[in-house]
């Protein structure tokens, strides 16, 4: 077996993978990427301020300066003044990545897939099946194990034709409540991603303690465009689908290193959006030496604070989650709401925001932690 030697190397390829092999290789380091490509159809959405230019611009699908949501007897539209809500094509931002770093000499990347990995003296040793690589340090993206306590954020989205829909959409509606509640012990509801003039995204989500088949949230996303169609519904209409599942709450990595990604807590807890936590880890890491700065929390105490009591009352009943959601969409301004999903709120905005929602269950949340 071939022996390899390099001062960071990086397992996983998706995107946590590819931007801190970046971040590296812009400091002057030597990076070893392992791991197959990650060539999946990836819808990636964030919230960005209108005043800071876009670094993924050559890979926006759309953008947007308001966003809906519908509930049982009534619709709330937000509108952005300093926010948009912007959608990535990730499949491309990957590629692309890949593209940037191969160009690097500081750069090795294996397609192989790791098969064991363990700290040893002064270092890590990484197995694949052709070779043994060491290096100083180790970083792991593989998904982690959910905490006991971890609801899971479980999704499945169907991208059709816009002409399929009776209603064309011009924004996001980011939660739609009008179809029954189905699964036990959980929350339901469906996104409704306008991505083009000609394609749109329906997503059926799922907040549950435990996990579903796919195939229950492919009926469901099926269900809502069934009934906002004049057609017939048959598989062809669908153009492609992509699923996943993320964490809401505590996560256990589980291999040697510093976690990253989804394992670090990259995933708002309350929300499960992503990018902008990945993205602060990783300006941590550049602003300091120590490589475990990428694998800290990147949200502040406020935020972990009310992301706590959020879970706690929706752990104990998920479907308290609708009268939440339409209280909170109802109480806040556009701008406050995008605000508190990228943790840009300040003690103030988190009082007003506790002051929409449902008193009772947030006050035995406050009083008694019994997750």
């Amino acid at each position: 077996m071939t022996s390899f030697q390099s001062t960071n190397v990086i397992v996983g390829a998706g995107l946590s993978g590819l931007m801190l092999s970046e971040c590296l290789i812009n400091r002057g380091e030597e990076v070893a990427l392992i791991g197959p490509s990650d060539t999946r159809v990836q819808t990636i959405c964030t919230w960005r301020r209108k005043d800071e230019p876009s670094q993924y611009a050559d890979h926006v699908i759309n953008s947007w300066d308001q966003w809906q949501f519908s509930f049982g007897d009534h619709e709330q539209t937000h509108f952005g003044n300093c926010f948009i809500y912007e959608a990535l094509d990730g499949q491309s931002l990957k590629k692309a990545l890949e593209l940037r770093l191969a160009r690097s000499s500081s750069f090795a990347r294996i397609v192989e897939p790791v098969e064991h990995s363990r700290q040893i003296d002064n270092g890590f040793e990484i197995t694949t099946k052709s070779a043994r690589y060491t290096a100083a340090n180790l970083f792991d993206s593989r998904p982690p194990e959910f905490a006991s306590n971890t609801l899971a954020q479980q999704f499945f989205g169907i991208v059709v034709p816009t002409k399929c829909l009776r209603e064309k959409l011009t924004h996001p509606k980011l939660m739609d409540f009008t179809l029954p509640q189905r699964f036990d012990n959980a929350l339901a509801f469906t996104y409704i991603l306008p991505l083009t003039d000609d394609t749109t995204l329906i997503e059926a989500t799922l907040f549950a303690r435990s996990q579903v088949p796919y195939e229950q949230l492919r009926d469901m996303a099926v269900e809502w465009l069934t009934a906002n169609t004049d057609r017939d519904f048959n598989d062809d209409i669908i153009l492609y689908d992509e699923s996943g599942c993320l964490p809401m709450g505590d996560v256990i990595p589980r291999f040697a290193g510093n976690p990253i990604g989804l394992a670090s807590g990259s995933a708002r807890p309350c929300s499960g959006y992503a990018l902008s936590g990945l993205e602060k880890q990783l300006r941590r890491l550049t602003q300091q030496n120590g490589y475990s700065a990428v694998s800290n929390t990147p949200y502040s105490k406020l935020s972990a604070w009310m992301d706590n009591i959020f879970l706690r009352v929706l752990n104990r009943d998920p479907r308290i989650g609708e009268s939440i959601f339409s209280a909170m969409t109802h109480g806040l301004s556009g701008d406050r709401f995008a605000g508190f999903m990228t943790d840009n709120f300040t003690g103030i905005d988190a009082l007003r925001l506790i002051a929409t929602l449902p008193k009772s269950p947030f006050i035995r949340a406050v009083l008694k932690n019994d997750n």
